[in-house]
């Protein structure tokens, strides 16, 4: 009886074989007519795919693919002239096949009776991909508008890659002009994020940016790392944005998450390297000021050490303006650290008496609060929206030197 059963077991698996073969003749034979059914095509060629008879024979998804393919042109055809196919579905089946035949050109390998290995259809999928390259950009396009952003990413990321795949060799498309392919690169950034994929996103906008498309291109990939919590590429994208562009955020980025893991001394390490490198940029003074004052949160920092610190970076916000006088947010800090001073040693002498005060307010205090004025009135005059506490601290100033009128203007000028 076992026997039996094993025979029987024996001639279901043959008989499956059979089917499916048969299948992939006749899916062979469909694609050959003036008008092939690619709908019914792809639909045999799933049970295919699965049956284990056939989900190793190259036919199988070098037809799927195949019909793929067609199923675009076809729509395309139609589209051309006017009439309106599934735009979107014949794009994903462009996509799909693509990935059919890209699984079928390792597995072309057939030996001749003499042991020679040679190929049945990378032929033709070689050519089937690099004739329609420029369909996969028009099919992110097509994709895009029908709001299906994953799918125009993957269609702009299979068109971008072409160009450089070496299993297409001399068949292989020309690739765009660095320009065209920064664009490229940034949409598929855009696409991406929209579509909740943020490691492709990152990834793309840092090709992008390294393509030449701008400073923006960096800051979209360094925010992507920074929702991501890559460091190692918060690190990557941020030096090398800085050593290009040296915008303060992306060496404040940088900044930003040591302090974050509470790594203070590698953060000023590293200001103080780039500092070395760049002596003369105000930008990364004005953050290192910031690393410096930041220290004084520390719950376990002593009140010597708070005052050093402070006294640091009230020197480093200096040079920054010093080094660059329209550094608004170096103006900002400087400012603002001049008045804390000036009202803590004000807070200090509630022990002196009348005249005593008199005295420190006439001499070292009014001309305090004015140089704090001075620096917070240049950062507005050069970028009223850099930091709007300034206008708060300009209108506390001018009110404990008891100028109304400048009280009045500053109030006035914060509404504009």
């Amino acid at each position: 009886m076992k026997k039996l059963l094993l025979l029987a077991c024996g001639m279901c698996i043959a008989g499956s074989a059979f089917a499916q073969e048969s299948v992939l003749k006749e899916a062979d034979r469909m694609l050959k007519v003036e008008v092939p059914d690619h709908a019914k095509i792809a639909s045999m060629l799933k049970g295919a795919m699965a049956d284990p008879s056939t989900a190793e024979n190259v036919k199988t998804w070098y037809l799927a693919g195949k019909n793929g393919v067609q199923t675009w042109q076809t729509g395309y055809e139609q589209f051309q002239i006017g009439n309106k196919p599934d735009v979107a579905n014949m794009s994903r089946a462009l996509i799909e096949g693509y990935g059919y035949l890209m699984k079928a050109l390792p597995m072309d390998t057939v030996v001749d009776p003499k042991g020679k290995v040679k190929t049945k259809y990378s032929k033709d999928i070689i050519k089937l991909i690099s004739t329609n390259s420029k369909s996969f950009y028009d099919a992110g396009v097509f994709l895009y508008e029908s709001n299906d952003l994953a799918g125009a990413y993957h269609a702009w990321e299979i068109y971008s890659e072409l160009p450089t795949m070496a299993c297409l060799g001399k068949s292989a498309p020309v690739a765009d002009n660095d320009s065209v392919q920064g664009a490229t690169y940034y949409n598929m950034g855009i696409f991406a994020y929209q579509a909740g994929m943020k490691p492709e996103a990152m990834n793309a906008f840092l090709k992008s940016a390294r393509l030449g498309h701008g400073d923006v291109a960096y800051d979209n990939a360094l925010a992507m790392a920074s929702e991501l919590g890559d460091r190692a590429m918060i690190q990557e994208i941020g030096n090398e944005a800085f050593a290009r562009y040296g915008k303060q955020s992306y060496i404040a980025e940088l900044v930003n998450l040591y302090i974050r893991e509470k790594e203070y001394d590698n953060a000023l390490s590293m200001i103080n390297k780039a500092i070395s490198g760049n002596p003369d940029n105000a930008i990364l003074y004005n953050v290192k000021g910031v690393l410096v004052e930041n220290q004084v949160n520390d719950e376990n920092i002593s009140p010597e050490a708070a005052e050093a610190a402070n006294a640091e970076a009230t020197e480093l916000y200096k040079k920054a303006t010093e080094l660059d006088a329209n550094n608004a947010e170096a103006h900002y800090n400087y400012g603002r650290m001049i008045a804390n001073k000036a009202y803590k040693m004000s807070d200090d002498a509630y022990e002196l008496s009348t005249s005593d005060y008199n005295k420190l307010r006439e001499e070292t205090l009014l001309p305090m609060f004015k140089q704090a004025a001075e620096e917070l009135e240049r950062c507005i005059a050069i970028d009223k929206e850099a930091n709007r506490q300034a206008f708060t601290i300009l209108k506390n100033l001018y009110y404990n030197m008891g100028d109304e009128a400048n009280m009045e203007r500053v109030s006035k000028l914060e509404l504009e």
